[in-house]
């Protein structure tokens, strides 16, 4: 009774999470969701005076209030000063060439903050290079993925970042940003995704109280292998069950849209489905921008620049479903007030950045409704003067859905505890057995043992009181899931074959 009542505590609108996403700054004003309803906060004192455009990450705390950020270069914290060991931590070749400190990279969603499982201090900080030159495109591509940390409780409280020396996680040409995070269906852990360039190459990092686990490899789908490519448009659902990519090639020739969903569970994508995107003409080709999926995951919202575009995602053909919500009306504020970056808040609008440093905010007041019904308005919000330095430079921050909580990963079975203290497994990493510790005598309990893709391949009875033993020295190197069933209980946990 004790469980269910908490859990109904969590579920009345009480923040059970450490983190929110209520807090986008800009250049000298802010859009603030504490009241749950987007509103402009032009008299905060802390406002950034750092242009961020394109790569734009932040975190904070359960109040709302603004931890630290980042622009893909350097690390401010909520006073807006560089954290000790925070700047001009992004050296890349291309990076120091195009950069400097006071701007951004040029790589859309190519960093992301992701709280630590246990310490409430701690955050990492996955984020892109830029190493890697297209010809003749000129597109600058990441062809690695780092890894930092940051310790909000150093610093008097503004926080340090205390591994500067980032770690490589993936080495690879890679998809320009769209680094995706979800939480795992245990409410607790996480998945980080990402995908590689002209590939049908995934990368999924698992994320537990143990750290940051070894990148795993999923090859699903069909590549996109069309030389000389703008970078991917993507995203992943609010529900973490949805991963979407659009392609289009310079000369707006060749186009390719990808759907595919993604398990909470095991972290394996599944159920690919490829699409041609068409070309329609010089003035109206479907050279998407951004991408934003729905906040129920049914439509897809996609940018032309100066025309707005809603995609059924239930629909057999997704492309052919596309229904214009907006054409651009030409304003200019002061700039070309473009349709570009798109984020999903809790109020569940979609907020659309103008292209460039501008006044406005455009909105999607109702993104789960059909065609029209959405309620897209340009100029929704006026971000503020641009004599007064109040400018949306087109960049909203990339989040994860840090309030997503766990789901019933085996049906039929109520009672999931996927803590590990009840099931110690050793070693971990193992290269050949390994042996479960039980701190109960679970006699005639059921094991099972999946890889990546769900497979069950190993299935044992507990006849050993304590202990038992699992050798998968036939298997090859990766994650994989054990699972033991008693007759009240299902404990979850996972092992690493080197």
């Amino acid at each position: 009774m004790k469980k269910i009542f908490c859990l109904l505590f969590c579920l009345v609108g009480l923040n059970c999470f450490g983190q929110t996403d209520e807090y986008w700054n800009f250049r000298k004003t802010a859009l603030v969701f504490k009241s749950s309803v987007g509103v402009i906060d032009t008299n905060n004192n802390n406002c950034t005076t750092v242009t961020i455009a394109n790569c734009h990450t932040s975190v904070c705390d359960t109040r709302g209030n603004l931890l630290f950020y980042s622009n893909g270069y350097n690390i401010y914290d909520k006073n807006n000063n560089i954290m000790p060991n925070g700047n001009h931590f992004n050296h890349s070749t291309y990076g120091d060439i195009y950069i400097n400190g006071n701007s951004s990279y040029p790589v859309n969603k190519g960093a992301i903050i992701i709280p630590f499982v246990k310490d409430t201090n701690r955050f990492y900080m996955f984020y892109n290079d830029l190493d890697y030159e297209e010809q003749p495109s000129n597109n600058l591509l990441p062809s690695k993925l780092r890894l930092l940390v940051i310790d909000k409780s150093l610093n008097g409280g503004l926080g340090d970042v205390v591994f500067k020396d980032s770690t490589l996680l993936v080495g690879d040409t890679l998809v320009n940003g769209n680094i995706f995070a979800t939480r795992n269906a245990n409410g607790k852990d996480w998945w980080v995704i990402l995908k590689k360039y002209h590939s049908d190459k995934y990368f999924i990092i698992p994320i537990d109280s143990n750290g940051v686990g070894s990148p795993f490899v999923q090859h699903i789908g069909t590549a996109y292998t069309v030389p000389y490519t703008y970078p991917a448009s993507g995203d992943i659902s609010m529900n973490g069950d949805k991963l979407v990519y659009l392609n289009i090639s310079l000369n707006y020739l060749n186009g390719q849209l990808d759907v595919l969903n993604f398990d909470r569970c095991t972290g394996t994508l599944s159920n690919p489905k490829t699409e041609v995107i068409p070309f329609i003409s010089n003035g109206d080709t479907l050279y998407w921008w951004t991408s934003c999926i729905s906040p129920n995951g049914r439509f897809l919202y996609t940018t032309t620049g100066n025309h707005m575009w809603q995609l059924d995602l239930n629909n057999n053909n997704i492309i052919n479903s596309r229904v214009n919500v907006g054409d651009w009306d030409g304003s200019h504020t002061p700039f070309a007030s473009y349709f570009y970056q798109m984020k999903n808040a809790i109020d569940n609008k979609t907020y659309v950045s103008c292209y460039g440093g501008n006044s406005y905010i455009h909105v999607i007041n109702k993104p789960d409704s059909f065609g029209m019904a959405c309620n897209f308005v340009q100029k929704q919000i006026f971000v503020g003067t641009i004599n007064n330095g109040h400018i949306a430079y087109g960049s909203l921050p990339n989040t994860p859905n840090y309030k997503l909580g766990a789901i019933n990963c085996n049906i039929g079975i109520e009672n999931v505890n996927t803590e590990n203290d009840e099931l110690n497994i050793f070693p971990n990493p193992t290269h050949s057995s390994f042996t479960i510790n039980f701190s109960n005598d679970w006699n005639n309990a059921a094991i099972k043992i999946f890889n990546l893709t769900g497979q069950m391949i190993v299935e044992k009875q507990n006849q050993n009181g304590k202990q038992f033993s699992i050798d998968l020295s036939h298997q090859s190197a990766g994650i994989y899931f054990v699972e033991v069933q008693t007759s009240t209980n299902i404990y979850r946990s996972k092992v690493v074959k080197e």
